[in-house]
């Protein structure tokens, strides 16, 4: 498993941590350290408790001489006692010559080289009597080093413990966290959606936390998408069997008419066949409409977009509505844009954008009115608004099953589609994302 030293923000949190906490502890044995030492140095430079300490093991060692009856050859006895009492070193002499030495190795049974004068003056040597001859005596005693021992190993405790304290310290925060995000993710198991998930420091835990409430977010989101869009659709599925349900009920009376002959002469005839021509077309135009939609709605897939001279392609599309239009007498006032730019589109799809759009006003718009059309580049945008004055027409299109395929299409080009409506005056606005010329 291949993975750079350090490579995540929690390891070297916890590594931080350590030497944060290691450099604590060090500190602390420091300071008990300095601290026990004083207290230690001062209290035995006060007291005699060092000299009292040292008469007694005298006393102590004179005591199993002469309860032991130990000669003065009897090492091993005297190791025996030595061993007891580590913190002391014994020297005997007899007629100023070294008979036993603790610090010396067992296996030296010579000992003319030592001394009484060269190593100890006169005054610090003690009388004691063995069994078989009466010798003198040195003890040196070290009592403190045990007590600075016992300071040392409480330093050594207290500090490990203060290093344990907060290596858990750390730790128990980010499992109390762990903990946190657990409980708050069972909530939104409880189907709370909208409790926002805590989130701490910057870590792989803080990270987790903020993708869940990114999940939780877009997943509320779409949710929101898929109740509007079920809303929208029974919306549709409603007015449009209402506008179907006109036509066809006069497309069957009418054929009824003519069924049983019911007209009273041939120009009656001819208007009933004309009238059934015309609800036929309107049904055709709805569920044409309606298909479209659907299909519009039910695409998944991302469209395959090309780039396009933005000036080039706008000019032909609009062109040939408004040329479509201007044999129906409508008027225009086109103002196009000269910044020059990339388009990146869906062919088809625009061009069934705009068949919309220019649908709409050959249909609602006013004959008498100028309709303008604009089109311009700003922010790295561009943006197409087409606005027109209505006229007093039939509902044929009330559904807006056009207008919502436009929508469609435009949010599947990372694109906005605006409808205004104010009076009577109704505009769309296109908004699409551009890449300038170099």
């Amino acid at each position: 498993m291949n993975r750079k030293f350090l490579s995540t923000k929690l390891e070297v949190k916890l590594i931080i941590s350590l030497i944060f906490s290691f450099i604590i502890s060090v500190c602390i044995f420091l300071l008990i350290q300095t601290i026990g030492d004083n207290i230690l140095d001062h209290y035995f430079d006060k007291t005699s408790f060092l000299a009292n300490q040292k008469m007694q093991a005298i006393s102590e060692f004179k005591e199993y001489v002469s309860g032991n009856d130990l000669s003065i050859n009897d090492h091993d006895k005297i190791e025996t006692w030595i061993r007891k009492n580590k913190n002391v070193n014994l020297y005997i002499y007899k007629d100023n010559n070294l008979v036993y030495a603790s610090n010396v190795n067992n296996e030296v049974t010579n000992y003319e080289q030592y001394k009484e004068s060269p190593i100890f003056p006169s005054n610090a040597l003690i009388d004691i009597s063995f069994i078989d001859a009466d010798a003198k005596m040195h003890m040196e005693c070290f009592f403190e080093y045990k007590y600075y021992y016992i300071l040392a190993f409480v330093g050594i405790a207290i500090s490990l413990l203060c290093f344990i304290i907060l290596i858990l310290f750390f730790i128990n925060k980010k499992i109390a966290y762990i903990g946190l995000l657990e409980n708050e993710i069972k909530i939104l198991e409880g189907g709370d959606l909208t409790y926002d998930i805590t989130i701490d420091s910057n870590d792989e835990l803080s990270s987790l936390a903020q993708s869940i409430n990114d999940m939780r977010k877009s997943f509320m989101e779409r949710l929101e998408s898929e109740n509007e869009a079920r809303l929208a659709n029974s919306e549709l599925i409603t007015a449009l069997s209402h506008d179907l349900r006109t036509p066809l009920t006069a497309l069957v009376g009418y054929l009824d008419i003519i069924e049983y002959k019911k007209y009273k002469t041939e120009e009656n005839f001819r208007q009933y066949i004309h009238n059934s021509r015309e609800k036929a077309y309107q049904i055709k135009y709805l569920s044409d409409k309606l298909f479209e939609y659907f299909t519009v709605f039910n695409a998944h897939d991302s469209l395959e977009l090309e780039t396009f001279n933005g000036n080039e392609l706008l000019e032909q599309l609009i062109q040939e509505q408004i040329f479509m239009l201007d044999d129906k007498g409508f008027l225009f006032d086109l103002s196009s844009c000269n910044t020059p730019f990339f388009l990146k589109v869906n062919l088809i799809s625009i061009q069934r954008v705009f068949d919309n759009i220019f649908s709409n006003l050959s249909k609602y718009a006013d004959k008498s009115e100028v309709i303008k059309v604009k089109y311009y580049v700003e922010s790295e945008k561009l943006f197409v608004t087409v606005e027109n004055q209505t006229n007093n027409l039939k509902s044929l299109d009330s559904t807006g099953i056009g207008l919502k395929t436009c929508k469609k299409i435009i949010d599947m080009h990372n694109g906005k589609f605006y409808i205004k409506s104010t009076d009577a005056i109704f505009s769309t606005t296109i908004t699409l994302n551009i890449r300038s010329f170099c």
